[in-house]
C-alpha cells in the first residue's frame, strides 16, 4: 500500500518534471479528472518517465504511464527513444485508451458508482476491458489483474492524488489523509 507521503513525493516529481502539466493537459482533453491519470502513472511507474515491464531482455511497457508495445506507438517510441525525448504522444495515447475503457465501463455497468466504473477502467487498462468487464461481472473486475488488486489501488490511488491536489488549492499540503 503507497502512502500518502509517497503519493506527495510523485506528485512533486511529476511537477519537477513537467509531466504534471502534461497529465493535467490530456485528462482535460479526454474528460477525466488529473487525478485518475496521476494514479495510473503512480501505480505504472512511481511517476517515472521510463522504460518497464522486460521480458526476453525487452521492454513491453513505455513511458510514465507504461503503454504496452502491442500498441505501435508504443513499440515505436521504445525503439526510436522518442520515449524519453517526446513523451506527450504515448500520454495522448494512453488518455484516450482510459477514457475509451470509462466509456465502456459507464456503458456497460450504468447503475455503478463512479469510482467503480473508474475501477474497472482501471482494471481494463492493465488486463484488457472483455477481461475487466467478465470480471466485474463475476463481482470484481480485479480478477484477471496484476496482482488482483490493480483497479482498486488506481482508485485508491486517485482519491489520494485528490486529496493532496485539493490541498495545493487550498494552500496547505496534507501530509495526512483528513479524518
Amino acid at each position: 500500500m503507497t502512502t500518502l507521503n509517497e503519493l506527495q513525493t510523485q506528485l512533486e516529481r511529476l511537477r519537477e518534471t513537467g509531466f504534471d502539466s502534461e497529465l493535467v493537459a490530456q485528462a482535460a482533453a479526454h474528460g477525466l479528472p488529473p487525478a485518475f491519470l496521476f494514479a495510473i502513472a503512480s501505480r505504472e511507474t512511481n511517476c517515472r518517465n521510463e522504460l518497464g515491464d522486460w521480458h526476453d531482455s525487452a521492454a513491453h511497457g513505455v513511458g510514465i504511464l507504461q503503454v504496452d508495445v502491442q500498441h505501435d506507438c508504443a513499440r515505436q517510441a521504445r525503439d526510436d527513444g522518442s520515449w524519453r525525448t517526446a513523451p506527450g504522444a504515448l500520454i495522448a495515447f494512453a488518455a484516450q485508451l482510459l477514457a475509451d475503457n470509462l466509456r465502456q465501463a459507464q456503458q456497460a455497468f450504468p447503475q455503478l458508482a463512479a469510482d467503480e466504473q473508474f475501477k474497472i477502467a482501471a482494471s481494463g487498462y492493465n488486463s484488457g476491458m472483455a477481461l475487466a468487464i467478465a470480471g466485474a461481472h463475476q463481482g470484481d473486475s480485479d480478477l484477471h489483474t496484476t496482482g488482483r488488486n490493480y483497479g482498486a489501488d488506481v482508485v485508491s490511488r486517485m482519491k489520494a492524488f485528490e486529496t493532496l491536489l485539493g490541498a495545493d488549492k487550498a494552500g496547505g499540503q496534507f501530509l495526512t489523509a483528513p479524518a
